[in-house]
């Protein structure tokens, strides 16, 4: 399936088979729960046994073990509330596991399946959100639901066998309107389905909106857009408010069918046991029972309607969380997960330490010695740009640089490179050994990147410089990013936190701050995508001197300024896509 290609029409929905999977990753578990559900909805056939014996007796004009009756009715209650305090508890377990898992898996693929990442993510940070949390919640919610309407069948099928034994005719007033109701819930399932995905849409938008506003709010304020903006959110809301009461209209009409079937069913039965009751062939505890038995009955639509519901929207999620995999297989939404997530190839000897590790043998497992490219080629779909033909050489300690007018294809160069595009064609070596994947391979410690605006978390300093890696490198990566004077003159240090994308940070510090989340994993191998774009010359040159201190003499850069290109080993000259000269 395309990404983004709404779901429509009907076809076999694939959610039954990934909500089992997810099922079976703790199967234990589930059985607990869903044995749970089951005695407690099952409870009020126990309790409707009671009142049936109890209403007999009293009728009877035998007065004789009410009080008994009474207290063993108070007892199953008392039993059944304490038990759904349990199942509760041990749902909350079911619940977070049925999404953790989910997110892991998305996560994990994102981060350390082969091949650019970046065209499986939708265009939009909103979206993504959206997906991550939205789509794994519908899908959880089929495994949630199929928990009440396990107890709801089950105790249903029981009060039918009951009722059918005492009067089959009122069974039948009970059944037919609940059927019914179940067939037009599921006649509604692909329009629900669709309207689902059509509601998503537009609360991705809205929310992306929201993120790239607050990311952009210096722009929008130096720009006087703020009116423009405010208008475009007031589009955005209002076209989300079409299609959401559509679907809530939707899902609410579905889940008033089955509530309105129920009432219809408990009439029913009460106006056929009433005649009954009338010719004496019922008791009054039999009329009782069958008004107890009706209302668990009633319930089966209503959990049909919302499991249908559940469904159907859980089917547009599924899909939408399977665009994210590289695979198409939906089922690897909730394969089990591992333990832990990579942490990147194993460690290599690094300017800072200067001592060799023990490394399996083989070219990709040694310190870098020489990198080259040989024909790299990428186009862009529908752009016709891209870059052809390109060949690069960096060997250890040079500094190699890429230089070229506007849109010469020096990013694009260095994002294929590092796998992070698709390329058309070309080979990377590192040591003379072909790279298989260079978007898991050319990785930290290996390689570190810079581009030109970092991705920077809302979080501490140290926290979003680091990023997992040990805190022993922080202070002197601080130091070479030329960031330990701005470090002293924040209120808290480096426990100041940066705000959403690094906005508490000028360009050139946040800049630098990636920079510092480079050097702090001692690469073997600094790719830097035109450090001068946020940076002043004099902040520049005292950076590149702290980095040739620091014995980071082995990088490729992106750069324009003058004294860069004269300290250069090998400058690249780009234009048009192709190199034009290396001088």
């Amino acid at each position: 399936m395309t990404p983004g290609t709404p779901t429509t029409g009907r076809r076999r929905s694939s959610t039954p088979r990934v909500a089992l999977r997810l099922a079976r990753n703790d199967p234990a578990a589930y059985l607990i729960a869903w044995a749970g559900w089951v005695a407690f909805y099952s409870a009020p056939l126990a309790t409707a046994a009671v009142v049936r014996l109890v209403l007999d007796r009293v009728a009877g004009g035998d007065a004789g073990g009410v009080w008994l009756l009474l207290g063993a009715l108070a007892g199953v209650e008392v039993v059944r509330w304490t038990m759904v305090v349990a199942v509760a508890v041990q749902w909350h377990g079911c619940w977070v596991g049925w999404q953790t898992v989910p997110r892991v898996n998305l996560l994990r693929s994102l981060a350390e399946e082969p091949g650019p990442a970046a065209g499986r993510l939708p265009g939009a940070p909103g979206e993504a959100v959206s997906r991550f949390r939205d789509d794994v919640e519908d899908l959880a919610l089929v495994l949630d639901v199929w928990l009440d309407i396990s107890g709801a069948l089950v105790s249903s099928a029981l009060a039918v066998a009951v009722l059918v034994a005492i009067d089959p005719g009122a069974a039948l007033a009970i059944a037919a309107p609940v059927a019914l109701a179940a067939l037009a819930a599921w006649r509604l399932g692909p329009r629900l389905r669709a309207w689902r995905r059509a509601a998503r849409e537009a609360t991705a938008r809205v929310t992306g909106f929201i993120g790239d506003t607050f990311g952009a709010v210096s722009a929008v304020q130096s720009a006087g857009a703020e009116q423009a903006v405010h208008r475009r959110f007031v589009a955005l809301n209002a076209a989300r408010a079409v299609v959401g009461r559509r679907d809530q209209v939707g899902s609410e009409l579905v889940r008033s069918l089955g509530y309105g079937t129920g009432e219809v069913a408990v009439g029913a039965a009460l106006v056929v046991v009433a005649a009954a009751l009338g010719r004496g062939d019922l008791s009054v505890g039999d009329v009782a029972l069958f008004a107890a038995y009706a209302a668990v009955i009633a319930e089966v639509p209503k959990w049909v309607g919302r499991s249908l519901v559940y469904h159907r929207q859980a089917d547009v999620s599924v899909d939408r969380l399977a665009e994210l995999l590289r695979t198409p297989d939906r089922r690897a939404v909730v394969a089990p997960t591992p333990t832990h997530l990579r942490h990147g190839p194993p460690p290599l000897a690094t300017p800072a330490d200067g001592e060799g590790r023990d490394h399996p043998a083989g070219p990709l497992d040694e310190p870098l010695e020489e990198l080259r490219v040989e024909g790299l080629t990428v186009h862009h779909p529908g752009s016709g740009r891209g870059v052809e033909g390109v060949d690069l050489l960096v060997r250890r300690g040079e500094l190699v640089v890429l230089t070229g007018p506007v849109g010469a294809g020096k990013t694009t160069v260095l994002r294929a490179l590092l796998g992070l595009v698709a390329a058309d064609g070309g080979t990377v070596r590192w040591n003379g050994a072909p790279v298989p994947d260079p978007s898991v391979t050319l990785v930290p410690p290996r390689v570190a990147y810079l581009p030109q605006v970092p991705r920077l978390f809302s979080e501490p300093l140290a926290d979003t410089i680091l990023l997992g890696a040990p805190p022993d490198r922080l202070g002197w990566a601080l130091w070479a990013a030329c960031l330990d004077e701005d470090v002293a003159r924040l209120p808290a240090g480096t426990a100041t936190d940066v705000g959403p994308r690094g906005l508490r940070l000028s360009g050139g510090q946040a800049q630098r701050v990636g920079l510092a989340r480079a050097l702090v994993r001692a690469p073997d191998l600094l790719v830097v995508d035109d450090l001068s774009s946020a940076l002043d010359t004099e902040t520049e040159t005292r950076l590149w001197s702290r980095l040739a201190v620091g014995g980071f003499t082995t990088a490729l850069v992106v750069s324009h300024r003058p004294h860069v290109l004269a300290a250069a080993d090998r400058v690249v000259v780009l234009a048009g896509g192709r190199v034009v000269d290396v001088r």
